[in-house]
């Protein structure tokens, strides 16, 4: 069997509608338990039948349905195309190549199950290229094809009829095989009758019966396999229903989460399968894989996105990626590789959240997200020009191989990069950069807004960040290059569980400088880690691997006792750049808790290029400002906090900003701006005058003016309205803005600057609106046209945003 499932299950069942009533579509009716004598018989015709139970069941399931006025219709025969529609269905047979029939055409509404069971190679034509779809179909043609669909084993026992001599030569040792195996009878006078016509109710009892050969096959809601030790199931299994929990099970086949799953969930708790898992079904919500092992998934849900969760101690040497997904591995789960194949559509969207050890990309023009976790090794296959790789500020590449054009955009690391294509682009600087054996020397590579030759030594290596400033403004872009200041610098991606009550650490200095001492204590034994802020402190993998790195400390601490880390021994190739680090420490349970701590290089000179950030305008407070240097400061001598801040409002001159305007302070290595308030339309600047603040050493600032900047873009959505926003796809989204700007419609996973904002516009990978003086506070459309269905945000620069989702 394991022959047939890696040939025939190559993609998702196609949705017809069926002409034919024995396979009307009633997908959405199921029974709650597997026993079909405990559910109703729908049928009035099938009362006392012999096949009720069958009938019933598979009904139920969504497989087959009746005719018109509660009727089955059992020994009415059946015809080659609803044979084909009845297997296409239960076995999850894939939509194939288009085959050509003299009397099928497109228009039928079994074309396309033909074509899959044709592809599928259960069912053939004949000589003179008909395929005869509405033919009754005879016993040993259903035999022929039930042997081909489960390839079972050649016997060395030979059933005899009294009519064996009647059968062709082609439907002999098929006959014989599927007799054997209990799936066809015979009749009770001796007789097998292979020309006989299959009757409908005879044609369910042999679905059941070669289904049961197959394996398990869960069509209702439930939770299955024992409490406690190990069930071992010796075929496959099919999930075919939402609502499913698979546990305690052992599969030495193939595993089907098929395709009327839908968008609903299922959950695999200790599970193990032997052979490939197939996922045809399941939302974004999840697939969730808890402390279960699979050699090879093989993710194909054509219509629409589906999530797999790892979580526990899962374990997955292979997953090969067909249509778009999002993959979340948690910690202490394990992906080894993960394929995004060459069947992926352009513009499809694959996330990948956690620690993966090898992705290879070999999709054209597609986009990999990588929100949260780190990947050790990405290879971009030399046909898979046009890729995106979208990094946030929490993600990390150690190694980036790029053989085709593509662009990395986002504030994730990238330690090193080695290009083997033209046409290749960072938004953020890896640690390295190398050209490969594929280029020569002297391949340009875009990285920021300014291109360069890589060189004859095919290296260029930076302490990260998105390059240097020459001049005050230009450092404006250090922290709005992510278009938003965030005050939660990890997002909501589960991790290990944060520790609650009175677990807690304390840390009486937060801010020190190179040579002190980070000094701690712990309510709780446990292992203590101090790593970049760039380094997701939530993912103990992440943190290992730092430490093998060498750029995250570790020392196992005891209950309150004050230990410390010493800040000599910070070796993290983004600082001093990037000062702020942070203290975690994890107990024997893997929960956690962690403070932030900001190292200062006192020996580095006072960086003339501050870090400039707002903060966004929230319920709960107006739009904020800060000036961040690298040194601790303090206010010069002879200098207050109204009158080493001015402001330009709108066209008007830089005036003091004083108390009646606002607050000024300094504290520790930052200039905190809060204005008291801001009007909508008007651009503001900020000045830090010459010699306002000084450091330890004597050293004073330059004059740092700041960008123009607005008051906080509102946005007031008008259609779609409620909790959660959804659009069709093809619709309009109306909204009003509470000043000028430009709006985009992209991706949720996606970040970064403007110019990557407006490339993927550019390729049709989102939308973008500018709306204008005159239409500030009145209704504009943007449209969704021919984006694909997912997750979206439209997103106002320099404003607010909102999530929404585009459905069919």
């Amino acid at each position: 069997m394991k022959k047939w499932v890696n040939v025939f299950t190559a993609g998702m069942l196609a949705t017809s509608i069926w002409a034919s009533p024995i396979l009307a579509a009633d997908s959405s009716h199921h029974a709650t338990k597997e026993d079909s004598s405990t559910v109703s018989q729908p049928y009035r015709d099938m009362a006392n039948h012999w096949a009720t139970d069958n009938v019933t069941k598979w009904s139920h399931r969504g497989v087959v349905s009746g005719v018109e006025n509660a009727r089955f219709e059992p020994n009415r025969p059946i015809t080659r195309s609803e044979w084909a529609a009845l297997l296409n269905r239960a076995f999850q047979i894939q939509p194939g190549e288009p085959a050509s029939f003299t009397d099928v055409n497109k228009d039928d509404w079994f074309a396309t199950t033909v074509t899959d069971a044709v592809y599928a190679g259960y069912m053939k034509g004949f000589e003179d290229s008909s395929f005869r779809p509405t033919q009754v179909l005879s016993r040993e043609e259903a035999a022929v094809t039930v042997n081909k669909l489960l390839q079972i084993p050649s016997s060395d026992t030979n059933k005899t009829f009294k009519d064996s001599a009647s059968l062709h030569n082609w439907s002999q040792k098929a006959v014989n095989a599927v007799v054997v195996a209990g799936i066809i009878e015979g009749y009770q006078n001796g007789t097998f009758q292979p020309q006989k016509s299959l009757t409908r109710a005879e044609a369910v009892t042999i679905l059941d019966r070669a289904v049961n050969h197959f394996g398990a096959w869960y069509g209702e809601s439930g939770t299955y396999g024992p409490s406690t030790g190990l069930a071992k199931q010796g075929g496959n299994v099919v999930i075919n229903t939402t609502g499913v929990t698979l546990q305690n099970t052992e599969i030495a086949g193939d595993l089907i989460i098929g395709k009327a799953v839908g968008d609903g969930d299922v959950f695999l708790k200790n599970v193990k399968v032997h052979g490939q898992t197939y996922v045809y079904g399941g939302g974004e919500h999840s697939v969730h894989l808890n402390n279960s092992v699979l050699v090879s998934i093989i993710v194909n849900k054509v219509d629409g996105t589906v999530r797999l969760v790892a979580e526990g101690a899962t374990s997955i040497s292979e997953i090969k990626i067909k249509t778009g997904a999002a993959l979340d591995v948690s910690q202490g789960a394990s992906v080894d590789r993960v394929t995004l194949t060459n069947e992926l559509p352009a513009k499809s969207n694959v996330s990948l959240t956690g620690y993966f050890h090898t992705v290879n990309v070999e999709a054209f023009a597609i986009n990999v997200n990588i929100p949260n976790g780190q990947i050790d090794t990405l290879n971009v296959a030399d046909n898979a020009t046009g890729t995106t790789i979208d990094t946030s500020k929490e993600s990390s590449i150690l190694s980036l191989v790029l053989n085709a054009a593509a662009k990395v955009i986002g504030l994730g690391s990238v330690d090193k990069a080695v290009v083997n294509a033209e046409n290749v682009s960072f938004q953020t600087k890896p640690k390295s950069v190398t050209n490969g054996d594929k280029v020569s020397s002297d391949v340009k590579v875009t990285i920021g807004n300014s291109t360069n030759t890589l060189g004859s030594q095919g290296t260029t290596s930076s302490g990260g960040g998105g390059g240097s400033s020459s001049n005050s403004n230009e450092s404006d872009k250090s922290k709005d290059e992510d278009h938003k200041k965030s005050d939660d610098k990890k997002d909501d991606t589960p991790q290990a569980p944060e520790h609650n009550g009175d677990a807690n650490i304390s840390v009486p200095k937060k801010i020190v400088t190179v040579g002190e001492s980070v000094y701690f204590t712990s309510s709780y034994d446990g292992t203590a880690y101090f790593s970049s802020d760039l380094i997701d402190y939530r993912n103990l993998q992440s943190l290992e691997l730092g430490v093998e790195s060498g750029e995250v400390l570790k020392m196992e601490v005891p209950v309150n006792k004050t230990v410390s880390f010493s800040t000599y021994d910070i070796n993290h190739w983004n600082y001093p750049r990037n000062y702020e680090f942070d203290l975690t420490v994890y107990d024997k349970n893997s929960d956690y808790h962690s403070k932030e701590i900001t190292v200062l290089d006192e020996s580095e000179p006072l960086d003339q290029s501050p870090i400039y950030a707002q903060y966004p305008e929230r319920k709960d407070r107006h739009d904020q400002f800060s000036i961040d240097y690298n040194r601790l400061l303090q206010i010069a001598d002879g200098k207050t906090t109204e009158d080493i801040v001015q402001w330009s409002v709108g066209d008007g001159p830089f005036t003091p900003f004083t108390k009646e305007d606002g607050a000024v302070s300094v504290e520790d290595n930052k200039v905190f701006i809060l204005p008291k308030h801001l009007e909508d339309r008007l651009v503001y600047k900020f000045r830090l005058v010459t010699g306002s603040v000084v450091t330890s050493n004597g050293e004073f600032n330059k004059e740092f003016q700041t960008w123009g900047n607005r008051r906080t873009v509102r946005i007031t959505m008008i259609q779609p309205i409620g909790d959660i926003l959804k659009v069709k796809k093809g619709g309009d989204i109306t909204f009003s803005l509470s000043d000028v700007s430009e709006v985009y419609l992209l991706n949720t996973f996606v970040w970064g600057s403007q110019s990557n904002y407006d490339d993927l516009v550019a390729e049709n990978w989102g939308k973008k609106i500018i709306v204008t003086d005159d239409e500030v506070n009145k209704p504009v459309t943007i449209s969704t046209g021919d984006l694909p269905s997912g997750k979206y945000k439209l997103d106002v620069w320099r404003g607010q945003n909102i999530d929404l989702e585009i459905i069919e």
